[in-house]
């Protein structure tokens, strides 16, 4: 069990760059920007009338952060994959690792493990911060705008609870959704190395391009390759058709979490998440024979 909790952190301190430097940067950014826009634009903002519920105003900038910081994490953490495969091959350093009592399919494993885990969760304390930074951003406009109400101290609570566990299941189901493309930019990055990112689009591209060129003597322009990324990359599915952004935003009452939950696990396909689960877990596999077979010899 030591030797997990090992490999895990030891993949978080090698890339807390990407996970916990970089969203620093981007946090402190994002504060002084949107504090020159309220400097600069306050007298505007002082005449504006018509402002969205304090409550769901603060509600849809904290989504806003949450869907920002969510499309950061896949990012990083396809950069991560295609990486971390064979980071550890530099400076000899996979010669150490060899001869630790795991093998290379466990090592694999705890690179996986630390991308559902601990990786995450590092970006999820900055998604956190980014709420309560909001909130007293809200605060301040409350402050400037005469026809609106930031919400109170309980409110923020309610919401910023609500929001939190919503934002984070679609989150954590959005990576599992993804599995797929992170175990194909691993196994790449498992052969190609630097140049696993490139590969990871080119490859793609040219099946669907002999795919369908095949596919000329029917008449048929379709890819199968093409419909099942496709597929993949619509994760939230049709927006319901009952929902009204405008009436949603200017109403004044708190998000539901669970309604939000419901919603998005009845869209759900769990088998196609399942097959997702089992494509990472066999891309990792065959990456591990890969470097087995490779070290050997």
């Amino acid at each position: 069990m030591r030797s997990w909790v090992a490999l895990v952190k030891r993949e978080f301190l090698e890339h807390r760059g990407a996970f916990l430097y970089a969203p620093a940067v981007i946090m402190t950014v994002i504060i002084v920007v949107l504090s020159t826009a309220i400097l600069m634009n306050q007298p505007e903002l002082a005449a504006d009338a018509e402002m969205p519920g304090g409550v769901k105003f603060y509600e849809g900038a904290y989504l806003g952060t949450m869907l920002m910081w969510s499309v950061y994490l896949i990012i990083a953490l396809l950069f991560y994959f295609s990486d971390a495969f064979h980071a550890d091959r530099r400076g000899n350093s996979l010669l150490f690792w060899k001869s630790m009592p795991k093998s290379d399919l466990e090592i694999l494993g705890s690179k996986v493990l630390a991308a559902y885990t601990i990786l995450p969760l590092a970006i999820g304390v900055w998604a956190l911060i980014s709420g309560v930074v909001a909130y007293l951003f809200s605060i301040v406009i409350g402050l400037i705008v005469v026809f609106y109400n930031a919400p109170n101290f309980f409110q923020f609570l309610s919401s910023f609870f609500q929001v939190t566990i919503a934002a984070e299941i679609y989150i954590f189901m959005a990576l599992i959704w993804f599995a797929p493309f992170f175990g194909w930019a691993a196994f790449l990055g498992t052969i190609f190395k630097r140049w696993s990112i490139p590969l990871f689009f080119v490859i793609p591209a040219l099946a669907i391009l002999l795919e369908r060129v095949i596919n000329i003597r029917d008449f048929d322009y379709s890819s199968k390759i093409w419909e099942f990324i496709l597929f993949r990359l619509n994760f939230g599915g049709d927006e319901p058709q009952d929902f009204d952004p405008e009436v949603w935003i200017m109403s004044n009452e708190s998000t539901s979490a669970w309604e939000m939950i419901s919603y998005g696990l009845s869209n759900v396909d769990y088998m196609h998440m399942a097959i997702g689960v089992a494509i990472l877990g066999g891309f990792v596999v065959a990456a591990s024979e890969y470097r087995r077979r490779l070290i050997d010899a």
